[in-house]
C-alpha cells in the first residue's frame, strides 16, 4: 500500500508540473493544483482506511476518485483488491484487469489478480498471472509464495516446494512462506521437514496462530497427541475464534478418548462458524443421535442452500447419513450417504480394474520358489503383531483387545513399514515393489527386518509385543514373511456385505479411491480376497484369521484364541478393553470406548434394496 501511495503521489506530481506549463494565468494553475492535491489527499485517506480494515470508507473514496479519473490504473487496482476482500471476485477481476490494461508493467497487479483467480478456483489462470508478475520482477517474494500456494492446490507439490524455497531465498524471514512450505512438505509425508518449517515460522512470528495449528497437525500425525493438544491450545490462545483449530483439537481429543471434550470443541467451532460443514460432519460422526434435534436441523438447513460448495455438501451428506442412521431412518440415511460418495467420487479419476495388475504382480512375484529360496532368512525378532485386513473389518476392536494386555503396546496405523522396508527395498535394488524383492539377498532381508524393528521400538522400549494396524499391509505379507519370519499376522475378517457397506457409509480422511462407489468397493474386495487366499496357500499357518461376528458371539473364546496365537498369557483386562486408555485414531474411535455390541452385525440388511451394485459383484465373485 505505501509503495502504491508513493508511486501515485509521484505520478500526480508529474502531472501537476506538466499541466502547470500549459497555464499562463495564476488562477488556472491554482485550480489545477487544487484538483491534483485534492486527489492526493483523498487517496491518502482511502489508503489509511484500507489499511485499517475500514473497507466501506476506502471503497467510497476510491469510487469518488474514479469519477474524476476513471482510467486511473492504481485506483482501479485498489478498488479491485477491496472487492476481492469483500468476496465480490467477479467485479475484482474486472477492475484489476482494467488496471492492467492501463498499466501492464506493475507486478503487484498480476499478483493480486492471481489471488482473486485462485479464490475462484481458476488455478491455471492464477498460475499464469503469478508467473507474469515474476517475469516483470523476478525477486518478488510474495508472488513466488502465492505461486507456490496455487501449485500446491493443483497437487504439484515438488513445484510448490521449489517456489517457496525461491521466496525464502529472497526473504528469509517470510513467516507465511515457511508455514506454506510446511503444508506442502506435510502433504509429501516429510513430517520432520514440515515441523522444522512451522518452527521457523514461529521463531519469526511467535503469535502465528495458523502455524501453531499446523504444527499441531504434524504432532498428531506423529502420534504425539498431548503435544498436539498443547499446540492447538496455543493457536486458540492467540486466536480464540479460530474454528479450524477448535475442530482439529476436537479430533485429537476424540482420538484420546475424551469424547465429551471433543464434542465441546466441535460445537465451539460451529458457534464461531455455523456453516463449517466439516465440523458438522465430525460432530455428527461422534454423537449418538436420539432425536431430530437442532444440530441435525442445522445440517439440513445448510445442506439445502444453493450457494454452498460441493465439498461442503459432501461433508454434510456424510454427516446427515450418520445422523439419520442413528434415528433408524435408513432410506433417508442412504440417500445422503449416496450423495456424499457421489460428490467425493467426482473429484478424482480411478479405474479399479487397473489395480488388478498390481495384485497380479504380488501373486506372481511371491511364489513357492521365492519363499523356498529364502528359507531361514530374515531377522528373528518376534516383537511385531501386524493387524491387517479390509477397511471396516473390526481391526480397531482387535487392536484394542490386544493393547489391553499388559505385555502389548498398541501403536495404531503406522507408516513405518512402507518407509523403512518398501521404500528402502526400491532404493536398494532400483526397481519398484514387488519386483525389487526378487533381487534381495539374505543379508538384505535381515537388515530390512532389523531396520523395521528399530523403527517399531521407537513406539515402546519395554513391551513384549507392539501392534502395527496399517490394514493395507495385507499387500505386504509376502515380504513380511521374508524379513520377519517370527512376526505375528492377525487377519481381521467380517461379513463382506457389512464390511463393504461400512466402507461406503464412512468418510475417510485418507484417500481410498475404491471406497466411494458400490461396484468399485465390491471389485476391490474381490482383489483383496484373492490375494489373501494366495497368502494362505503359500504360507500355511503363518496368518491367523479372526472373524468379527465370532468375537461378538463368543468374546472370551475368541480372545483366548487370539492371545494363544500371539503367545501371550491370559489376562482379564482383554475382556474389558473399553476401559483401556490409549489413543485410537480411526473411524471406530468412539465404538471401542464401549463394551461389545451387536447392532452392526447384519446391518447391510437394512439397506439391501439399495446395495444391488455391490451385492451383484460379491455374488458373481462367490463371496
Amino acid at each position: 500500500m505505501n509503495r502504491l501511495e508513493r508511486r501515485y503521489r509521484e505520478k500526480l506530481e508529474r502531472r501537476r508540473k506538466k499541466k502547470s506549463l500549459r497555464y499562463k494565468h495564476k488562477d488556472k494553475t491554482n485550480t489545477a493544483n487544487q484538483t491534483i492535491n485534492s486527489n492526493t489527499t483523498l487517496l491518502q485517506q482511502a489508503l489509511a482506511y484500507h489499511q485499517a480494515g475500514r473497507l466501506q470508507h476506502a471503497e467510497r473514496i476510491y469510487r469518488h476518485i474514479l469519477q474524476r479519473e476513471p482510467e486511473n490504473a492504481d485506483v482501479n487496482h485498489l478498488l479491485g483488491v477491496i472487492e476481492h476482500q469483500a468476496g465480490r471476485n467477479e467485479i475484482a477481476v474486472q477492475l484489476i484487469s482494467k488496471a492492467i490494461e492501463k498499466d501492464s508493467n506493475q507486478p503487484i497487479y498480476y499478483n493480486n489478480l492471481g489471488n482473486v483467480l485462485k479464490k475462484q478456483s481458476r488455478l491455471d489462470d492464477a498460475v499464469v498471472s503469478y508467473r507474469r508478475a515474476l517475469s516483470i520482477k523476478p525477486d518478488y517474494a510474495e508472488a513466488h509464495n502465492n505461486l507456490g500456494n496455487a501449485l500446491q492446490e493443483q497437487g504439484k507439490l515438488d513445484d510448490a516446494v521449489a517456489s517457496y524455497h525461491r521466496a525464502l531465498s529472497i526473504k528469509s524471514d517470510y513467516a507465511d512462506s515457511h508455514n506454506n512450505l510446511g503444508n506442502a512438505l506435510s502433504k509429501q509425508g516429510r513430517l520432520d521437514d514440515a515441523m522444522a518449517s512451522y518452527r521457523r515460522a514461529l521463531n519469526i512470528k511467535p503469535n502465528y496462530a495458523e502455524a501453531h495449528n499446523n504444527l499441531g497437525n504434524i504432532l498428531k500425525e506423529q502420534g504425539r497427541l498431548d503435544d498436539a493438544v498443547a499446540s492447538y491450545g496455543r493457536a486458540l490462545k492467540i486466536k480464540s475464534d479460530y474454528a479450524w483449530a477448535h475442530t482439529n483439537l476436537g479430533v485429537v481429543l476424540q482420538d484420546q478418548g475424551r469424547l465429551d471434550d471433543a464434542l465441546a470443541s466441535f460445537r465451539k467451532a460451529l458457534n464461531i462458524k455455523p456453516n463449517y460443514a466439516e465440523a458438522h460432519r465430525y460432530l455428527a460422526n461422534l454423537k449418538q443421535h436420539k432425536e431430530y434435534d437442532h444440530e441435525i436441523q442445522a445440517m439440513v438447513a445448510l445442506h439445502s442452500k444453493s450457494d454452498i460448495t460441493d465439498e461442503q455438501r459432501m461433508y454434510l451428506a456424510f454427516g446427515l447419513g450418520k445422523a439419520f442412521e442413528d434415528l433408524g431412518e435408513y432410506e433417508k440415511a442412504f440417500n445422503f450417504i449416496l450423495e456424499g460418495n457421489r460428490l467425493k467420487r467426482n473429484t478424482y479419476i480411478y479405474n479399479v480394474f487397473e489395480g488388478r495388475e498390481a495384485f497380479n504382480n504380488l501373486i506372481n512375484v511371491f511364489d513357492d520358489q521365492l519363499f523356498q529360496r529364502h528359507t531361514g532368512s530374515g531377522f528373528g525378532d518376534n516383537t511385531p503383531i501386524f493387524i491387517i485386513g479390509m477397511l471396516r473389518s473390526g481391526s480397531t476392536l482387535v487392536e484394542q483387545i490386544l493393547a489391553s494386555h499388559p505385555q502389548v503396546h498398541g501403536a495404531g496405523e503406522l507408516k513405518d513399514f512402507k518407509r523403512t522396508v518398501i521404500d528402502s527395498c526400491e532404493k536398494l535394488v532400483g526397481t519398484q515393489f514387488p519386483h525389487c524383492v526378487e533381487r534381495l539377498t539374505s543379508e538384505n532381508l535381515e537388515k530390512l527386518g532389523a531396520d523395521y524393528i528399530k523403527e517399531l521400538r521407537q513406539h515402546s522400549v519395554s513391551a513384549k509385543n507392539i501392534t502395527d494396524k496399517m490394514l493395507f499391509n495385507f499387500l505386504c505379507i509376502g515380504i513380511i514373511r521374508l524379513i520377519l519370519p517370527n512376526a505375528k499376522i492377525v487377519h481381521c475378517k467380517r461379513d463382506p456385505r457389512d464390511t463393504c457397506l461400512s466402507v461406503f457409509k464412512n468418510y475417510f480422511v485418507e484417500e481410498n479411491k475404491f471406497a466411494h462407489d458400490l461396484s468399485e468397493i465390491g471389485e476391490y474386495y474381490k482383489l483383496y480376497h484373492e490375494l489373501m487366499e494366495h497368502w494362505h496357500s503359500k504360507l500355511p499357518g503363518y496368518i491367523f484369521d479372526i472373524q468379527y461376528e465370532e468375537i461378538i458371539r463368543d468374546q472370551e473364546g475368541e480372545t483366548r484364541r487370539l492371545l494363544e496365537y500371539c503367545e501371550l498369557p491370559w489376562d482379564e483386562a482383554c475382556l474389558v478393553f473399553h476401559k483401556t486408555v490409549r489413543p485410537v485414531r480411526t473411524v471406530s474411535t468412539a465404538q471401542v470406548r464401549r463394551p461389545i455390541y451387536s447392532s452392526s452385525v447384519g446391518l447391510w440388511k437394512k439397506y439391501e434394496k439399495k446395495l444391488e451394485p455391490l451385492l451383484n459383484v460379491l455374488k458373481f465373485s462367490g463371496l
